[in-house]
């Protein structure tokens, strides 16, 4: 089994995949490019004269074509009547490529045919491939990529879905495994993209449903509780009230207190206790009083006796001291009969009476004072206590009153509804009625997705911006089951992987999928018809029959690129010419340059036209460019990426950082006077990283613009990148090394 025929084993069934429309035009499958036709064939160009920039251009003014379909593109193709318009690079967003896999990213991404991007090495072949396919998608494109080698489609799935802004699937054949060695990949699968997102949507329709009866359940709820808002609201009220009363009374507690011990505003028990406590203090101090009472009556009658005692006491010193007078003597006055020992002793023991009956006054006194005391200190006891007892109780009472005033804050600040429930001005009843509409229409929703699964997985499926598979899953995977509602073609690009392995009848087929096309793969073709060869396929390849591949036959014809390595040598080709062309060649050295070749074509007039110039393979980019500038006059700008200006005192430089992106620098090369290129890179991955323009020579800002501008290349018909193992973009122009 041949490797061409690894597409076809894997293709679905002619009657599974997409079936020739009746009418289609001729079909080539001649290794030599002899289509079968019914009528004669149309020459291609025999020799176009370079233009400026990319010497290969066929047409630079073409306007771009709609694409035809793909049999018919490759008759016209191989027939010669197809003219490709030229390519201008689109920019991709910067992944650190080398320049030449950025270049072929940028120009796939911009032609609007059918581009081939030939190499040897699987690891670069799939990282380009990845970054167009990203880029496409990134722009809108619905991409389809496949490859007849399951673990290659897994890796190019990963790779793509590393942009997490892109939707990927990975679309499976029958025999594969959906539990794909890679978990990433696993989770890429159709089943797991498609029903993930079906089962994702149920999930929320359910939670929908689940929420709206809680919101339903809580709203029951809260119209029963919406009618004891206002109780709630004035018991609150009424609660709030009593605590403002329960503070002044409060405040005012002592003063009520003792007002009521006084029996003010009326009488109370308080009132009762503090009477019966001055009952039992004038029953004490009564009796006391009376004995005070007669004590101070007989003292003061003792007073009396004892004032006249001491009176006569008086008088009879006087008496005794004072002669009786003549009168006293004629009326014969007799002296005072008392004794006044007797006096002095009366005198004495009246004294003494009268302080002891002052004694026993003053103990009544305080026997009454002591009554009165005791009553004074248990009314104040009685009253503090009474105080105390009330102020507990208020205290208590307001306790419970705020504990009471909290709960009802708490029950009126609940919500009565979940979001979208109603609010403070809307009525319940809308509320309600709003709640069972919306469960109804999540019911509904619900019901709707387990009806209608398989078709939502489907439509998820057509939402996905990039598909890659093997040509298997395209009968097998229900991402490419038919949708009436998808334009057609269903895809915008088509990416096929190993397109070594392709057939014309497979492309044929595949072609009707997209709109445009690329081919990754080795074209392993003869040396001499290998743009970009690396010299060694000759012997890698000597167990190959002689016959083109379809890819090889291809790139023989798409390729329009200015530089290439044909066996041992590096061309520079001026024209495009046909395989009988160039075996018609006339090979000449130069003169004082004998391993430079001239390669010389009959024009038809029989005028000979140079055609091709062929240097050894080891000559420097640089070197040869200097060459065919002193020949040709010819300024052969390649850059890649964009262009960013750096002016300094003695230089004016126009860079192009992204074409010296893991390249070594080939060497500088004089084109005018104060006019220099830097050449990044090796053979047919050589760029120009810089124009240097010297201010000293004359140059400024607008002239040098101005001559940048007119030798700046334009567009390219070149549909075939040729790129070269990674780890020999900077070190042989020929021969790459082994991938790392």
């Amino acid at each position: 089994m041949t490797d061409r025929e690894q597409y076809a084993l894997h293709l679905p069934r002619p009657d599974l995949a997409h079936p020739p429309p009746s009418g289609d035009p001729r079909q080539s499958s001649h290794p030599d490019f002899a289509p079968r036709t019914d009528g004669p064939l149309m020459p291609l160009p025999l020799v176009t004269r370079a233009t400026k920039g990319r010497p290969t251009t066929d047409h630079p003014n073409a306007s771009p074509a709609p694409a035809p379909v793909g049999r018919v593109w490759l008759t016209r193709l191989f027939t010669g009547e197809l003219v490709l318009p030229a390519l201008v690079p689109a920019g991709i967003p910067s992944a650190d490529r080398a320049a030449v896999e950025a270049d072929a990213a940028a120009r796939a991404l911009t032609c609007h045919d059918l581009f081939v991007i030939d190499t040897p090495d699987r690891i670069v072949r799939e990282r380009v491939t990845a970054d167009l396919i990203r880029a496409a998608a990134g722009r809108g494109e619905r991409v389809l990529a496949l490859s007849p080698d399951p673990a290659a489609a897994d890796r190019l799935a990963e790779a793509v879905a590393a942009d997490h802004a892109i939707p990927v699937v990975r679309a499976l054949a029958d025999d594969e495994n959906p539990h794909r060695p890679s978990a990433v990949v696993s989770r890429l699968t159709s089943v797991a993209v498609g029903m993930g997102r079906v089962d994702k949507l149920k999930r929320e329709a359910a939670a929908a449903v689940a929420g709206w009866e809680a919101q339903l359940a809580r709203l029951v709820v809260a119209a029963d509780r919406l009618g004891q808002v206002q109780d709630l609201h004035a018991r609150l009220g009424v609660v709030e009230g009593e605590q403002a009363d329960l503070v002044r009374r409060l405040d005012g507690l002592a003063a009520a207190v003792r007002d009521e011990a006084d029996g003010k505003p009326n009488p109370t028990g308080l009132t009762e206790t503090i009477a019966r406590l001055r009952a039992d203090c004038d029953a004490i101090s009564a009796p006391l009083a009376a004995d005070r009472a007669a004590a101070a009556a007989l003292r003061e009658e003792k007073e009396a006796v004892l004032a006249t005692a001491r009176q006569h006491i008086t008088g009879m010193t006087v008496e005794v001291g004072r002669k009786p007078s003549f009168f006293a003597r004629l009326l014969g006055k007799p002296k005072h009969p008392a004794d006044p020992v007797d006096l002095d002793r009366q005198v004495h023991d009246l004294e003494r009476e009268v302080k002891d009956l002052a004694d026993r006054e003053a103990k009544f006194q305080a026997g009454i004072d002591a009554a009165a005391g005791r009553f004074l200190e248990e009314r104040e006891k009685s009253i503090a206590d009474e105080i105390t007892a009330r102020r507990a109780a208020l205290e208590l009472r307001l306790r419970e009153l705020a504990e009471e005033k909290e709960q009802l804050g708490r029950v009126l600040r609940e919500p009565r509804s979940a979001p979208g429930g109603p609010d403070e001005d809307r009525p319940a009843a809308a509320a309600r009625a709003d709640a069972e509409r919306e469960l109804a229409a999540a019911r509904a929703r619900l019901d709707e997705l387990d009806r209608s699964g398989g078709e939502l997985v489907r439509r998820f499926l057509g939402e996905m911006r990039v598909v890659v598979g093997t040509p298997g899953s395209l009968a097998a995977d229900s991402v490419f089951e038919p949708d009436p509602d998808r334009p057609a073609p269903p895809f915008g690009l088509l990416v096929l992987d190993h397109a070594e392995e392709l057939t014309e009848p497979d492309f044929a087929r595949l072609s009707r999928l997209a709109g445009r096309w690329v081919l990754a793969g080795d074209a392993a073709r003869p040396e001499e018809f290998r743009p970009g060869g690396n010299g060694s396929g000759s012997v890698a390849r000597q167990g190959r029959p002689p016959a083109l591949t379809f890819l090889a036959r291809l790139a023989r014809l798409l390729d329009r690129e200015p530089w290439a390595i044909e066996g041992g040598q590096l061309v520079f080709r001026l024209a495009h010419m046909t395989p009988d062309q160039r075996r018609e060649l006339t090979r000449e050295p130069v003169l004082d340059r004998p391993e430079v070749e001239l390669r010389v074509a009959t024009a038809g007039a029989g005028e000979p036209v140079l055609a091709e110039i062929a240097f050894p393979a080891a000559t420097p980019v640089a070197e040869a460019k200097a060459f065919l500038f002193a020949q040709l006059g010819e300024v052969l700008l390649r850059p890649c990426g964009e262009c960013r200006w750096v002016r300094t005192a003695d230089r004016l430089t126009a860079c192009w950082p992204a074409a010296e992106t893991g390249a070594a620098v080939a060497g500088w090369v004089d084109l005018e006077p104060g006019v220099r290129e830097k050449v990044a890179g090796v053979g047919v991955a050589a760029f120009t990283g810089a124009v240097a323009f010297d201010p000293a020579a004359g140059w400024d800002e607008e002239k040098a613009e101005r001559w940048l501008a007119a030798r700046l290349p334009g567009g390219s018909p070149g549909r075939v990148a040729v790129l070269p193992r990674a780890a020999g973009y900077g070190t042989s122009p020929h021969r790459p090394v082994a991938s790392v």
